[in-house]
């Protein structure tokens, strides 16, 4: 029988706490991955001005090809950051529920702590339901911020593409 002590509650232990620990290794690798690519697009802008130019003046089809290049790259880890905002919630929630059921099976019959313990472990049952939702929140923060900078860059060079004599000059 499992024996509930402050400090001992295996809130984070067990397949659960495996697989949130690896969302949220997976949501915080995409999410620097997303801000070092953007880091890194603003840096290069006059390049990649000069490209796009060479791509407009080669005809709309081969600024179409670079266009979706571009977009395939800045949606990179797109569908990860939406499927962890969904699924970290629900794991938390699921090792917080194991954590219940743990302590009060430790609580026995009558449902009463044991002489001498107090309740101040016991808070630890939430923390797999605090760390899916920070997970969650990250996810959707970073991917709502990437999908807005996808649409306003993408938007930016199709009006571009429509209208190449409107391209601004560096």
């Amino acid at each position: 029988m499992y024996t509930a002590s402050p400090g001992l509650i295996p809130a984070l232990s067990g397949p659960i706490g495996v697989l949130l620990v690896l969302v949220s290794i997976a949501v915080v690798t995409v999410a620097f991955d997303r801000c070092r690519w953007w880091i890194q697009w603003w840096r290069r802008r006059q390049s990649r001005r000069q490209q796009w130019r060479r791509q407009l003046e080669a005809g709309p089809t081969q600024a179409r090809h670079q266009l979706e290049d571009w977009d395939r790259e800045i949606r990179f880890g797109e569908p990860l950051l939406r499927a962890a905002s969904l699924i970290a919630p629900l794991l938390g929630l699921i090792g917080t529920v194991i954590g219940l059921m743990q302590v009060l099976s430790s609580l026995g019959p009558q449902l009463v702590l044991p002489a001498g313990a107090s309740l101040q472990g016991y808070g630890q049952v939430l923390l797999s339901t605090a760390l899916g939702l920070i997970v969650s929140l990250v996810a959707t923060t970073t991917l709502s911020l990437n999908q807005g900078l996808c649409q306003w860059q993408i938007g930016e060079l199709e009006r571009q593409l429509r209208r190449p004599w409107e391209l601004v000059q560096p």
